[in-house]
């Protein structure tokens, strides 16, 4: 079975930190409406209130992700990844999987064309932390 080396799983890690660092910028740019509510959610959204309460999720969702990714670079660090850190990130993985299923069906096209393969990327980078990580000592 593929075992991403150390390096490997610490750019991922990193990677995943600084997009869903950015995702949550954008979230807080939603909530302020400095993105039209109309290109959110895959141009689903109804009302304000609606975007509010969806985009809140959003915004807690990707702040618990950045926490996620800078645990796994401290577990790692220290030699160990605890399961239950992978299969959070096995859970993210899976979220980002349906997410791609859903952008595929967005009502708009920018949806469709620009997170499509955002989350594709994000579901399969993800899944590279799930693998069992121990410190190779040679």
């Amino acid at each position: 079975m593929w075992n991403p080396s150390k390096k490997t799983r610490t750019i991922t890690s990193k990677i995943l930190f600084v997009i869903f660092s950015l995702a949550s910028v954008f979230h807080v740019f939603a909530l302020l409406q400095i993105i039209p509510y109309q290109y959110l959610w895959g141009g689903r959204l109804q009302s304000i209130e609606e975007m509010y309460l969806m985009e809140s999720i959003s915004l807690i969702a990707n702040v618990f992700f950045v926490y996620c990714s800078y645990l796994y670079l401290q577990y790692m660090n220290n030699g160990l990844v605890p399961i239950w850190i992978r299969i959070l990130f096995g859970f993210i993985s899976a979220v980002f999987f349906l997410n791609t299923i859903g952008n595929l069906v967005a009502v708009t096209n920018l949806e469709t064309l620009l997170a499509t393969p955002i989350t594709a990327i994000l579901s399969v980078i993800s899944f590279t932390l799930v693998l069992k990580y121990e410190n190779q000592t040679s």
